[in-house]
């Protein structure tokens, strides 16, 4: 995986790690700004989510 986030990022170590996300696994896959891009594993859907609601602060 090749990663595109700015190394300077707060995040960017979380890049690559699996989470649970509206019930089913997801991997993020690039962070910027405030959001992680996920990937579900099932189907390789993508999606924006807001860094607060994975990491729950």
């Amino acid at each position: 995986m090749r990663r595109i986030t700015n190394p300077k990022h707060p995040n960017v170590d979380q890049v690559g790690t699996d989470i649970e996300h509206k019930g089913e696994l997801h991997r993020i896959t690039d962070v910027g700004g405030d959001y992680f891009q996920v990937v579900r594993h099932r189907d390789g859907w993508g999606e924006n989510v807001r860094i607060s609601e994975i990491n729950g602060r």
